[in-house]
């Protein structure tokens, strides 16, 4: 009876293996198929990144800072915790750093 389990449950992982393995064949294929599509000159992506760049150094990610504030100091007022209010202004200042350190290097890549 216990090899009977055994074998059933050794099916079982098999099963399941071959049905791993069946998908990793298939994505491989898929993006061997697809992979021309996206050899060419590398400009597709120009005006995304152009419009990314202007939301991030725009009045956007100031906009993400002020609501990062203004949603703790809703919270803070809520519960009435001054942690709360200070993790929301320092996340508003990591927001800040962070706008800067993205700016310098999308200065530095474009």
């Amino acid at each position: 009876m216990s090899t009977e389990i055994q074998v059933v449950g050794a099916r079982q992982d098999v099963d399941v293996w071959s049905r791993v393995l069946l998908m990793v064949v298939l994505t491989v294929a898929l993006m061997l198929m697809v992979s021309g599509a996206y050899a060419n000159d590398g400009t597709e992506f120009e005006e995304a990144v152009t419009k990314w760049d202007g939301w991030v150094k725009g009045n956007l990610g100031k906009l993400g800072a002020l609501i990062a504030l203004a949603l703790g100091i809703i919270y803070a007022a809520i519960k009435k915790d001054w942690g709360a209010f200070l993790s929301a202004v320092i996340i508003s200042m990591g927001v800040g750093i962070i706008l800067g350190i993205i700016n310098a290097s999308f200065t530095a890549v474009l």
